[in-house]
């Protein structure tokens, strides 16, 4: 049952995955991976560290 799971997993990461291989060297892709990272790095922080 774990295999299939982790298997249907990996199905769904392959063309994401063939995705980012074609166009590794884009840095507007990049760029929007970080964003992307820091916009969420924000929102956890603000989220947990919230005063009452």
């Amino acid at each position: 049952m774990i295999l299939d799971i982790i298997e249907s997993i990996n199905e769904f990461i392959e063309p994401f995955k063939a995705w980012i291989e074609e166009n590794h060297n884009n840095p507007f892709m990049w760029g929007g991976f970080v964003l992307i990272g820091i916009a969420i790095f924000a929102i956890t922080y603000n989220a947990l560290n919230k005063e009452h």
